[in-house]
């Protein structure tokens, strides 16, 4: 890992850092539904890992999918 190189900030041309993987929740339901079926109505969820990095100029943050985890569209 020590030639790894990291995604460049769209903004400000920098190298990003990276912050980990966070898990980000797709599908499901929200609002009433879950009133009327309880957990049933996140059946359809699932979880993505995304990997984050921070600019150390911009402070803007990056979300990609290096493990292709996504579904394509």
């Amino acid at each position: 890992m020590a030639n790894q190189t990291f995604p460049i900030c769209p903004l400000c041309r920098a190298q990003l850092q990276p912050l980990g993987q966070i898990p980000v929740r797709t599908g499901g339901t929200s609002g009433g539904w879950h009133l009327l079926f309880g957990e049933w109505a996140d059946v359809g969820e699932g979880v993505m890992p995304l990997d984050v990095y921070r600019c150390p100029q911009c402070s803007r943050l990056e979300f990609y999918d290096h493990d292709f985890s996504l579904p394509e569209s």
